[in-house]
């Protein structure tokens, strides 16, 4: 259950939402450009993209580096109808069922959903925004003082404290198209 939307005149309000891509799969920079693409049907403006990043994997060994990337943009709906709309796309665009921290031709993650905070089927804020360096890094590149409504933290305050408690990771910002 989300903590209850705004509404003016009946009519939904914006919501400022941070999506989270990712995919480790042949083709990554085409799978990361087809989810910018499915995710700028619903956006209702002021969109923001991180860099894209070469990560190392996480989860079984023998999984290739992963192409990671953070976008923002306003939005109409509910974050039900997000979460619907995220995984729909996950499937239209050639997602198979690999099990948990698997690889994926592309992983749509639905970081935050303005202030609102969700428990249930829908978590949100992400439960794992604040462990994980393949996100808080390209987060950070677009929205630095976003205040994360769990923690009451900035996402700079967010990743600083991640950063005093495991070694950085090493990123390569993706400057062209690569595979």
């Amino acid at each position: 259950m989300c903590t209850l939307k705004s509404y003016i005149g009946g009519v939904n309000s914006l919501e400022r939402v941070f999506v989270a891509l990712g995919t480790n799969l042949p083709n990554r920079s085409r799978h990361l450009s087809e989810g910018r693409q499915m995710l700028k049907k619903v956006s209702s403006g002021e969109w923001l993209e991180s860099p894209i990043y070469e990560t190392p994997p996480v989860g079984p060994e023998g999984q290739g580096p992963y192409f990671n990337q953070v976008v923002s943009f306003l939005y109409s709906g509910t974050a039900e109808q997000m979460l619907f709309y995220l995984k729909g796309s996950e499937f239209i665009l050639g997602r198979k069922d690999r099990g948990h921290w698997n690889s994926r031709e592309i992983d749509l993650d639905l970081l935050y959903f303005g202030s609102q905070t969700c428990e249930g089927r829908l978590i949100v804020p992400h439960s794992q925004i604040t462990n994980r360096q393949f996100v808080l890094v390209p987060l950070n590149d677009i929205a630095p003082n976003w205040m994360d409504p769990r923690t009451g933290l900035s996402v700079g305050n967010m990743l600083a404290s991640l950063l005093e408690k495991e070694e950085k990771l090493s990123f390569r910002v993706i400057t062209s198209e690569e595979p």
